[in-house]
């Protein structure tokens, strides 16, 4: 009785181990890749806010770069900040020149 006991304890075990294959396959090929893909546009998603606000906070600090620089150097007085715009805006003007004579090509 031991030998029918032990064989069927096996045949068991191989079909429960048979089946958590198939199930582990089938979950990897369709759950696998939509957990990716979410993961991606989440992770995405938050990197492009953070390099937003960066981009902003850097904008910030040129222009109190300028502001303080043309201050000191005699350009403007103290808080006037008509140079520093319009320095960005030149810079900002050419930027866009130069990539609309490149958008053909």
């Amino acid at each position: 009785m031991s030998e029918i006991d032990t064989a069927s304890e096996d045949w068991s075990a191989r079909a429960t181990s048979t089946i958590v294959g198939y199930v582990d396959t089938v979950r990897g090929a369709t759950t696998g890749k939509a957990m990716a893909a979410s993961r991606f546009a989440v992770y995405g998603i938050a990197a492009a806010l953070v390099g937003v606000v960066m981009l902003v906070l850097a904008l910030v600090l040129v222009v109190r770069f300028l502001v303080v620089a043309s201050s000191s150097i005699g350009i403007t007085g103290d808080g006037e900040v008509w140079s520093a715009y319009w320095l960005l805006g030149v810079i900002f003007l050419v930027l866009g020149w130069v990539m609309w004579r490149k958008r053909g090509k």
